[in-house]
């Protein structure tokens, strides 16, 4: 809770670890549903082979060859490879894979209608593209689709020339209307990728304003510590988990000594930097489950979860020496200040209003007794 740039940065490491578990969670999902992908066209593979279309071992290659391909993916992605990629769904690579089954199912097809069926099929990976290929990836993409049909009646035309020859204009048409369809697809993908790209861009940009709109709100702007609204949220949240786990919290007020002849005598821009300058070695002096931030003028409050009295009071006096060997020469030669700290513990049942008083009335206690010491709410 400590206005920390550590414990900023390792809450933005978790949270960026937090997003790559989620994002590897959801590739998993996407390539189960590629899966069921593979099982409706091994459903068509298997009902060719009822009506005699292809034998039997077309129908294990396939099924062998979808499984290979979807389980190498899934260990890319279950043990995080699939990160060191450029793009780490792995997009572009599951299409240029993925038409290779079908494509060996066409080899054994005699009827070039029944080709035309799974060339249909083929197409259906390149949708998922449509989520994030540019248009420039899709037409490569498009290519070796449109290079390995080629290959394909290439291939049965020098093996098998008694079937491709009587539907040779068919498979032309077919090849055609295929290469068309890829370069549309290639078109409205890629426009649809740029908006998606556009949107990421926008959606940063509204992360980052609204996490500075934060910032602003919980941070003083003078100090850079946090500010009495942000307080008081604080110490509603600790109130709730003593209630819940009477876990032990304090609180400490810190009042600079003679601040108001600081200010008559040197001028407001010098009070302003000794603000800020004790605020932040205040500040850098705390634990990251600590919170400190200015209450108002030049009084400052420091939250102690999991602290007792006698503890509080014990941080609060080291907080108090170092305070006190600060110099501030660049506002006069040898100039140096003090603090005078109140120190009160939460009790069960009362309200944030009530520990305050008690805090603030050990301060007045402090000023009353000379200044520059530690009173706790026990005198």
């Amino acid at each position: 809770m400590s206005s920390n740039p550590v414990a900023a940065a390792d809450s933005a490491q978790h949270t960026m670890s937090t997003d790559v578990q989620a994002n590897q969670r959801l590739r998993k999902r996407r390539l189960g549903m590629s899966f069921i992908s593979y099982q409706v066209t091994l459903a068509i593979v298997v009902l060719c082979w009822t009506l005699d279309m292809v034998p039997i071992r077309v129908v294990l290659e396939f099924w062998v060859f979808s499984l290979i391909i979807n389980a190498g993916f899934f260990l890319l992605i279950h043990f995080n490879l699939n990160l060191k990629f450029r793009d780490p769904s792995m997009t572009g690579l599951q299409m240029v894979l993925s038409i290779l089954p079908p494509i060996w199912v066409m080899y054994f097809l005699d009827a070039g209608q029944a080709r035309a069926i799974f060339l249909m099929i083929a197409i259906v990976p390149a949708l998922y593209g449509i989520l994030a290929l540019r248009t420039r990836e899709f037409l490569l993409v498009g290519f070796w689709y449109f290079l390995l049909y080629g290959v394909l009646l290439l291939a049965i035309g020098l093996t098998k020339p008694d079937v491709l020859a009587p539907t040779l204009s068919i498979e032309i048409i077919q090849m055609l209307a295929f290469t068309l369809v890829m370069a549309q697809i290639a078109t409205i993908g890629g426009f649809i990728s740029g908006l998606r790209g556009k949107l990421r861009k926008r959606n940063r940009e509204l992360n980052e304003a609204m996490a500075r709109i934060q910032e602003l709100v919980n941070i003083d702007e003078l100090t850079g510590v946090f500010n009495r609204r942000r307080l008081f949220e604080v110490l509603s949240e600790e109130s709730n988990r003593h209630s819940r786990a009477q876990g032990p919290f304090s609180i400490c007020i810190l009042d600079i000594d003679y601040f108001k002849q600081v200010n008559d005598t040197h001028g407001h821009q010098a009070g302003d930097d000794m603000l800020k300058t004790v605020a932040q070695t205040v500040n850098e002096s705390l634990r990251q489950i600590d919170c400190f931030g200015r209450y108002g003028g030049e009084e400052f409050l420091m939250v102690l979860p999991q602290t007792p009295l006698t503890g509080a009071r014990t941080k609060a006096d080291r907080v108090r020496q170092t305070i006190e060997s600060l110099s501030f020469d660049q506002i006069k030669d040898g100039l140096r200040i003090s603090v005078s700290i109140g120190v009160a513990q939460y009790r069960e049942g009362e309200t944030i209003e009530d520990t305050i008083a008690r805090a603030d009335e050990a301060l007045y206690k402090a000023k009353q007794q000379g200044r520059n010491q530690v009173v706790g709410e026990d005198g």
